[in-house]
């Protein structure tokens, strides 16, 4: 995984390794301009390569490629409804399904300790699993409650909430936060 390029792409309130690589997953997609990184199965094998997810040479089918997008919806759609404590139901099935069709594969050391594998992968089926994977590591360890969608509707953003009381609601309070207040103040007037 290469830090630094996922760094450079979320800029800020990074998520921890290996968390990082699904927020930078979901911010493959830049609503605020409308951009897409991931538009189609090249672009998508060029951006997983330059973020040291899949291998230099690695490729995605279509298939993969749909799936890769419906993963990003999926992880968004789970992480909005987790914002109002809600659950969404058809998100988390979709999750499963993916997790049934794509399985995450794992490392045993020396010593019979058996982890997650989070070394970069050859085909984007085994970093579909992966990513599954990596969402469940960020659950057992507390994480995934902490990756969060800024709450302005033009922005999306995914952000890692390291507040101590896990309040934060927009990935930069001076930009989508202070935005949002300003129009809520415009509109009583």
């Amino acid at each position: 995984m290469d830090t630094a390029f996922l760094e450079e792409l979320i800029e800020y309130k990074v998520a921890p390794e290996p968390l990082i690589a699904i927020q930078g997953l979901l911010n493959t997609h830049d609503y605020e301009r409308d951009e897409e990184l991931l538009g189609d199965p090249a672009a998508a094998a060029d951006w997983l390569a330059g973020a040291g997810l899949l291998k230099k040479g690695g490729t995605v089918t279509e298939e993969e490629y749909r799936d890769l997008l419906w993963l990003r919806q999926t992880l968004r759609e789970i992480l909005e409804a987790q914002s109002h404590a809600d659950l969404d139901k058809e998100a988390v099935n979709a999750l499963r399904q993916l997790s049934d069709k794509y399985p995450a594969g794992y490392d045993v050391s020396e010593e019979g300790l058996v982890t997650l594998c989070l070394k970069p992968v050859d085909t984007t089926e085994e970093l579909i699993g992966q990513l599954v994977g990596i969402v469940g590591m960020a659950q057992d360890l507390d994480w995934w409650k902490r990756l969060k969608i800024c709450a302005a509707d033009d922005c999306r953003w995914a952000f890692y909430d390291s507040s101590k009381n896990r309040g934060g609601t927009w990935c930069r309070m001076e930009v989508c936060g202070n935005r949002t207040k300003n129009r809520r103040y415009r509109s009583k007037n």
